[in-house]
């Protein structure tokens, strides 16, 4: 008699089996991407035996998959385990390269070879540049020329491209073109991970309260040109021939009761299971950019064109401001600078790794004196090079000591030491004062602090705020 052990075993190839990845989904993603990389080839018999069947079925389960690994979800789900930065990286980084895949594999397998119907074929390739477009902002990457001209191509051959307005509450391609457009205004790339998906969650909920028309008006924001200029831009002052306007008038209604609802502590029904704080913080940022006056720069910018060392990490910063040297200096140029920053263009790294945004930087002037600190504020990755936006915290550091009562540290003076005035320390991350006085030694001069509630924390640093006494 046969019994459950010694029964024959079926293997499961499905799509859904291979993205979960044996309970590893970064190894699920990759194995994924390399499965359709390799079927998937221009001119390949295999892509087209292939035709959009695998494509379809991986398509099917994308979702799904994403939803049961990410950060955060707006469903209720078991507990995620509990993963580090670096892990979350390759998560979102393999992500990306799946999402990728799947929509160049639509483009690459052969047309006729589908058992799908021709309009609903149109709408998954449509939805599959924006689910690449989306995740590649999250994971910093710069707006690619090439899937928009996809996603404008697709639009241009759908019934919605003879309309004068285009609405998010009728599914197709329309649909999607208008969705792309919603998650490019809300800057992805310069947001953490969960606060980008939580924004790209409650966009997804308003689409239905966003359109695109033909006809400017004064709220209108940004403007497309399928065939022209395909990827948005903020609206020009008079009306451009063949332009499509992105407008989320009634969007914001609906934003702003989000808002009042997670004010007063109570995550509204259509925002699920996001975690309170990160839901506010996603609709603050939206109503933020599609406010009638958006985010505009605050102080002047000068161009320059400036040869820099750049200093990464915590550890490097406290030796170059003690007078020593980085361990891996990096030989970046600056492009221009404000009163509070700099703008940065970074063409190659040793460690082959773009800094995060609230990295910590010091910042040397190959012609000029000493350093500067500086926290990533923007990120925007091209394949070999990166574009930084660096806030200046400190133009003239200096190394100081605090002592609490239990073993001094070292830490980075931003500000000038005044009595009554409030001076940031730059500290590692681990690092937290119990005691509300603090001595500081600078020099050769000591001075007591009283620490107060402001503080900023960051991967390997916080920045504590103190008083002086």
């Amino acid at each position: 008699m046969e019994t459950a052990l010694h029964a024959p075993r079926s293997l499961d190839y499905t799509p859904a089996y291979v993205l979960a990845g044996g309970g590893n989904p970064i190894a699920g993603f990759e194995t994924g991407s390399a499965t359709l990389r390799a079927l998937y080839k221009p001119g390949s018999s295999k892509a087209e035996a292939a035709g959009y069947a695998i494509v379809s079925g991986f398509d099917e389960v994308l979702q799904e998959a994403i939803s049961v690994s990410a950060p955060l979800s707006i469903v209720n789900r078991p507990q995620q385990p509990d993963h580090d930065a670096e892990w979350w990286r390759r998560w979102l980084a393999a992500v990306r390269d799946f999402t990728m895949a799947i929509c160049d594999a639509y483009w690459i397998a052969p047309s006729g070879t589908s058992y799908i119907d021709a309009d609903a074929l149109q709408l998954r390739m449509a939805a599959s540049v924006v689910e690449a477009m989306r995740w590649a902002a999250c994971d910093r990457f710069s707006p690619d020329d090439a899937l928009w001209d996809r996603l404008a191509s697709v639009f241009a051959r759908s019934a919605d491209a003879e309309s004068s307005v285009v609405g998010g509450d009728v599914r197709g391609v329309g649909a999607q073109y208008l969705r792309a457009i919603a998650y490019y205004s809300g800057n992805l790339d310069q947001l953490e991970l969960e606060t980008a998906i939580a924004l790209m969650h409650v966009i997804d909920r308003l689409l239905p309260f966003l359109e695109l028309s033909r006809k400017k008006t004064a709220a209108l924001q940004y403007q497309v040109v399928p065939g022209k200029q395909s990827m948005p831009m903020r609206s020009a002052t008079e009306q451009q021939a063949g332009a499509w306007y992105f407008s989320a008038v009634a969007a914001d209604e609906v934003l702003a009761r989000f808002q009042s609802e997670l004010e007063r502590g109570a995550v509204p029904t259509a925002l699920g299971a996001l975690p309170l704080a990160v839901a506010l913080d996603a609709v603050l940022t939206l109503r933020r950019y599609w406010g009638d006056e958006p985010p505009v720069r605050r102080r002047r910018r000068y161009s320059q064109d400036a040869k820099i060392e750049v200093a990464r990490g915590l550890e490097d910063c406290v030796a170059v401001v003690d007078g020593g040297a980085p361990k891996l200096p990096r030989h970046w140029q600056a492009l221009d600078f404000s009163q509070s920053g700099l703008h940065i263009w970074a063409d190659r790294d040793p460690k082959r790794a773009w800094p995060d945004i609230g990295e910590l930087l010091g910042i040397h002037f190959v012609d000029g004196v000493g350093w500067q600190l500086g926290v990533v504020r923007r990120l925007r990755m091209w394949p070999s090079s990166a574009d930084l936006g660096v806030e200046l915290v400190a133009r003239r550091p200096s190394l100081v000591e605090l002592d609490d009562g239990r073993a001094p540290v070292k830490g980075i003076l931003c500000d000038e030491i005044r009595k009554g005035e409030a001076v940031r320390v730059v500290v590692p991350s681990q690092v937290e004062f119990t005691s509300g006085n603090v001595a500081l030694r600078h020099g050769s001069s000591a001075h007591s602090l009283c620490r107060l509630d402001v503080e900023r924390v960051e991967r390997d640093y916080r920045i504590c705020t103190f008083q002086v006494l």
